[in-house]
């Protein structure tokens, strides 16, 4: 007789893996669709032919090669890395301090990140000297996004707090290293503030080809060190005293888990400055289709903000006259997606 729970055991990973192969779908379409837009006149069907062109090593057009080839390329793949790794970032801090809202812009992660960054640009300040340009950047980034997340560890590990008070510590972080941010800006040479103003609201205008190696060759690897310890990561829905039972232990989980996030997120944040709510939409439109098993969720959560990411970057290239930073689009969804699970948050509602 065959075991009805192995059926539906078997009918739920097919779906799940049509689900991922549908958001996966979704942003290769979203990335042929961005090349045909942008301030050079060139239609979406001359951009994929163009594309494809380049690829062959038969360019007809070079104008329109060198453009698509050179700006919107990297630029439509820099966003399909920042989207996936942003979303898997906010599925690991959502599942390690079970709360919903809990992400790398909401958590003070990705503000940590920028100043970082900006000390590196502006005042040139190197926090490990053995590093220079934009690993200096990087690592800069990586060692003050790990304060918010040293923060936020000990403090829960101390004093029991809701979801909304922890929310609340991560955007007073937040705040903080946006304020030092602003001094540093204000007292800065005008000669150095102009990419720094404009990463505060994330643009994916600065990313070149020479980008994407250190874009790919940290996120990937962080991505599938994330995926491998799924099942760590779903025994963290039962709490600490939970995971005690099944015999992890959750500090060294949580520890490690951000740890890796942070470098990632600095990895991003240092390229393309800082953009807010990806890891709130990707993590919780993936959890809508797939359920809250991470075997399932990371991949599916990488793919949709991947898919997100572009689409929200085409949006921006084509509002108004010279194009909006990225940042602007990812708020006006992700603000009010916010808002509304912050009213309607329940206790384990977002398992």
């Amino acid at each position: 007789m065959i075991n009805p729970l192995k059926l539906e055991y078997k009918a739920n990973k097919r779906r799940n893996v049509l689900f991922i192969l549908a958001f996966a779908l979704l942003a290769l379409v979203s990335f042929f669709i961005t090349l045909g837009f942008g301030v050079y006149d060139i239609s979406l069907v001359s951009s994929i032919q163009a594309f494809f062109d380049h690829l062959l090593g038969n360019p007809v057009d070079p104008s329109a090669d060198r453009y698509i080839w050179e700006v919107r390329t990297p630029r439509a793949i820099g966003a399909i890395i920042s989207g996936a790794a942003l979303s898997v970032a906010g599925v690991v801090m959502q599942n390690n301090f079970r709360n919903p809202l809990a992400e790398p812009y909401t958590m003070g992660i990705s503000s940590g990140a920028f100043l970082g960054a900006v000390l590196s640009m502006v005042s040139g300040i190197t926090l490990i000297p053995i590093f220079s340009d934009d690993l200096a950047i990087i690592s800069n980034a990586f060692v003050l996004s790990l304060i918010p997340t040293l923060i936020i560890v000990v403090v829960t590990k101390f004093k029991k707090l809701t979801p909304t008070a922890m929310i609340l510590l991560g955007i007073a972080i937040m705040y903080l290293f946006s304020s030092i941010c602003q001094l540093i800006l204000v007292t800065a040479p005008s000669e150095n503030l102009a990419d720094a103003y404009s990463w505060r609201v994330g643009s994916f205008s600065r990313i070149k080809w020479e980008s994407l190696p250190i874009m790919l060759g940290i996120s990937i690897p962080v991505i599938i060190c994330i995926w491998m310890l799924y099942r760590k990561l779903n025994v963290m829905y039962a709490g600490d005293r939970g995971a005690q039972t099944f015999g992890e232990n959750a500090r060294r989980i949580r520890i490690v888990t951000l740890v890796l996030v942070s470098l990632m997120t600095a990895s991003i944040v240092s390229y393309t400055g800082t953009i807010g709510f990806i890891g709130l939409v990707g993590p919780h439109v993936a959890r809508i289709f797939v359920g809250s098993d991470n075997r399932y969720l990371i991949p599916a959560s990488m793919a949709f903000g991947a898919a997100f990411m572009v689409l929200a970057d085409t949006v921006a290239k084509v509002s108004g006259s010279n194009g909006l930073p990225v940042g602007v689009i990812s708020a006006m969804v992700g603000g009010p997606l916010f808002m509304w699970i912050l009213i309607k948050q329940r206790k384990n509602a977002w398992l």
